[in-house]
């Protein structure tokens, strides 16, 4: 019988090269699988470090309720359960707040209005005056330990911005500086 040039002498070989294609694509798949495993990392080790991290400081968040200031929970992350605690700090009474408005942007009369609004809320005023440079927006200053009062005071002025006091002369009898800057609508 003439067999052409492709068909092997024997069944035999056949079998033995299919075998040996099956495991050379075997052996190709597990190094392309090492390979990978290696370059992407060890995810078992990557899962227990997520479980172990190291207790990092706390973080604080004041919020802005109407009488209380909200600090976020810190919590420590280990292989059981977080554990978190809530800490309220109680917001000054307005009588117990001395402020100050100042205005930035020339309107007639608008610190002396605003100063009597926070009046009418219990507010110790002082005597309203202008500041230069003009503010955009409003400002909201206060000394240290007055964050909480200087945030209940959004209620006032929505679009302000709540910052420390940088200049600790400006106003020295106050405990909170509110500044009314460009943006302030009566």
């Amino acid at each position: 019988m003439n067999r052409g040039r492709h068909t092997s002498a024997s069944s035999g070989t056949f079998y033995r090269d299919l075998i040996m294609m099956l495991v050379g694509i075997l052996l190709v798949g597990a190094a392309v699988f090492l390979l990978l495993y290696l370059f992407a990392g060890n995810p078992d080790a990557d899962a227990e470090s997520a479980t172990s991290s190291s207790t990092s400081g706390p973080t604080t968040t004041a919020s802005r309720p109407a009488t209380s200031t909200t600090v976020a929970p810190t919590s420590t992350t280990t292989t059981g359960p977080a554990t978190s605690t809530t800490t309220t700090v109680p917001v000054r009474a307005p009588a117990e707040v001395r402020v100050v408005v100042l205005n930035s942007i020339g309107l007639a009369g608008a610190a002396g209005r605003m100063t009597q609004l926070l009046a009418d809320a219990g507010y110790q005023t002082q005597q309203a005056g202008d500041y230069e440079p003009e503010q955009d927006p409003s400002r909201i200053w206060y000394r240290d330990g007055f964050a909480p009062e200087a945030n209940a005071m959004l209620d006032f002025l929505p679009a302000a911005l709540v910052e420390p006091l940088a200049d600790p002369t400006l106003e020295a009898g106050s405990d909170v500086v509110v500044v009314l800057g460009t943006g302030y609508q009566e």
